[in-house]
């Protein structure tokens, strides 16, 4: 992974900490391990995500979890 995929995933999970008022600990637990939207949507999905404002990948990411069956 490069830099700059790296700084964007921690923005992602970050964000969607922020947002939830989770702690960033249990975001890239439910990114990582519970959903693999990490690894399988995130990181491959660096190219048309990060050009995308704040609100949008966090709304964005709030949906995929809800499909993956989290509840928030």
């Amino acid at each position: 992974m490069n830099e700059k995929i790296l700084e964007f995933t921690i923005f992602c999970v970050e964000s969607l900490s922020e947002r939830l008022n989770i702690s960033p600990k249990k975001i890239y637990k439910m990114l990582r391990n519970d959903t693999n939207i990490l690894d399988c949507y995130i990181i491959p999905s660096y190219e048309p995500l990060h050009t995308q404002s704040k609100n949008y990948i966090v709304d964005d990411l709030i949906e995929v979890l809800k499909e993956r069956g989290i509840a928030l």
